[in-house]
């Protein structure tokens, strides 16, 4: 069942965009993000487990999804794209097929958790220079096709380069995900609600040797206030999947006609946690049959 959406789109400024945004304070977002994606509380698994099992939806099944590459556009401190390199290299060898490659990009790369992340596998590497997702540029690995993946990340650009972001996709993938969790719905401010109040417990698992953290949590709670803020404006940024495909259908010149459109929503973490997911296959890929 679709979520109700409570108010018109609205894209308020986020802290975490500004250039003046403290790093330690963008790290504690990305850290905050990543653990979300790990976190499993029904039996459906981790938001990040339900992602992969997504892709391989949309794609096809295992089959299509091991002649791709899989680039995390926004890949902030790499969010879930660890766990979902597992999940599909093992989904792929148990049935026989190579593991296949994640590649990490932002433009503001976090080099140091992405050089943490691509030692514990393989099949994880970055690009160390910043990447500007509205700027189109082939990513995947010579041989394969190209599926570019934007976690929690697609809801901070405006309209206009969210326009680029699609176009530049279209323009040179094969296929595209977009996973977001904030939204204008009841469900996702409840769950916003819950993720702001967290902090209080993550930064002692995350920064307890960092007292600049502690401070700005627990004495004077900069932290809080700053998920409070960026949380419930990026509530205000989601978009329904009407007024995401009317962002590519507006352009002109950009070919749709090889494309399958598709969206939906399902419940990931309990009790209001929802995954809001927006695709785009070229038709030319064999499209998953159950």
């Amino acid at each position: 069942m679709t979520s109700w959406v409570l108010f018109p789109r609205l894209h308020l400024a986020e802290i975490e965009d500004q250039s003046w945004c403290p790093s330690w304070l963008r790290e504690h977002t990305h850290r905050a993000l990543a653990r979300m994606w790990q976190t499993s509380n029904s039996k459906n698994g981790s938001p990040a487990t339900q992602a992969c099992e997504l892709i391989l939806q949309t794609l096809g099944g295992v089959e299509q999804a091991a002649q791709f590459t899989f680039v995390d556009a926004c890949a902030g401190a790499g969010g879930p794209t660890p766990l979902l390199e597992a999940k599909m290299n093992d989904r792929l060898t148990s049935s026989g097929y190579k593991p296949v490659d994640f590649v990490l990009t932002d433009l503001w790369p976090d080099i140091k958790a992405w050089e943490k992340i691509s030692k514990h596998s393989e099949h994880i590497s970055y690009i160390p220079e910043p990447i500007d997702a509205t700027k189109p540029r082939r990513l995947a690995k010579e041989g394969t096709k190209e599926c570019r993946i934007f976690n929690l990340c697609f809801h901070h650009f405006k309209d206009d380069a969210a326009e680029k972001v699609l176009s530049s996709a279209v323009q040179s993938t094969d296929a595209f995900m977009i996973f977001e969790m904030t939204h204008r719905t009841i469900p996702s401010l409840l769950n916003t609600t819950i993720v702001i109040l967290s902090v209080f417990i993550t930064t002692l698992y995350d920064f307890y040797w960092s007292p600049i953290h502690l401070l700005f949590t627990y004495i004077i709670p900069i932290a809080p206030l700053f998920y409070a803020v960026d949380g419930y404006v990026s509530c205000t940024r989601g978009r329904t999947a009407e007024e995401t495909w009317a962002l590519l259908r507006r352009q002109r010149g950009l070919d749709l006609s090889e494309w399958e459109l598709r969206s939906g929503e399902q419940t990931a973490l309990l009790p209001f946690g929802k995954l809001y997911w927006y695709s785009g296959v070229r038709k030319t890929i064999k499209k998953y049959s159950g």
